[in-house]
């Protein structure tokens, strides 16, 4: 047992469909995206969250496959929120195998939400498994998000319809995780918050900083780059986040 403390013993939780996947708690929805909002896997293990911010598991699936079996890794870093698992699941997967990974993150999701974290439903799946993706979610729940591409935008439009859809009329908060420009663009479009990953911004102040070490180098100048930059990790998230979603903004980084 790696934390007695965060040991979590399997167990069957209510359900609201003959396929038995777990029904969500509409009491644990995310009220906001929290800031930082980062991804499992590309964090140490001790790395502490301290009941801010929200865990998101877009990255390959070997990051963490190994949560169903260990869901108390997630509790270790004490996010939030966190992003359902994104468990692959492609159009070519038969009905029977694909039926797995939803429950499973289902059941995942549902833990997390009995032990305090509030969840957003992923939407992140092959069109194939868009109706089977919502069994456990209950007509309602209105926090959602997904992995934009900027060659995928037919996709999101389904994905963000599909979301509305289950808000049935309450106050939709519809998150999208990069995609660049053109997710930004819908983002903009359709009052939804937009997440830049860390990775991104990262590669963006390397460059930057790159470029004025150059120009510094070419005028001898007597300041070094990180004089005019910031560390790579000071105010970093501050920018991971634009909320588009009408006058009032509901960024938030604190209770």
């Amino acid at each position: 047992m790696e934390n007695s403390i965060n040991y979590l013993p399997d167990c069957l939780f209510p359900s609201d469909n003959d396929a038995e996947v777990p029904t969500l708690r509409l009491d644990m929805q995310p009220e906001v995206c929290d800031i930082p909002f980062l991804c499992f896997g590309e964090q140490k293990r001790t790395y502490q969250m301290n009941g801010q911010g929200t865990l998101h598991f877009y990255t390959d699936d070997y990051r963490f496959s190994a949560i169903y079996e260990h869901p108390e890794r997630i509790l270790q870093h004490n996010p939030r929120n966190i992003v359902e698992p994104n468990f692959s699941l492609f159009n070519e997967m038969p009905v029977a195998f694909g039926l797995q990974p939803i429950y499973k993150k289902r059941w995942i999701a549902r833990m997390m939400q009995d032990k305090g974290i509030r969840v957003f439903v992923d939407l992140n799946v092959a069109a194939k498994y868009y109706a089977l993706n919502m069994l456990g979610v209950p007509l309602g729940y209105s926090s959602f998000c997904t992995r934009g591409y900027s060659d995928r935008i037919p996709s999101l439009h389904m994905e963000y319809d599909i979301a509305k859809h289950w808000a049935n009329g309450n106050k939709l908060l519809f998150v999208i995780y990069g995609g660049g420009n053109e997710c930004k663009k819908f983002a903009k479009e359709h009052d939804c918050v937009y997440v830049t990953p860390v990775v991104s911004l990262k590669r963006d102040i390397e460059r930057a900083k790159k470029l004025i070490a150059s120009n510094i180098n070419s005028f001898n100048c007597l300041f070094s780059p990180e004089e005019i930059l910031p560390p790579s990790t000071a105010g970093l998230f501050d920018k991971q986040l634009l909320d588009y979603r009408g006058a009032t903004k509901k960024i938030s980084r604190k209770s």
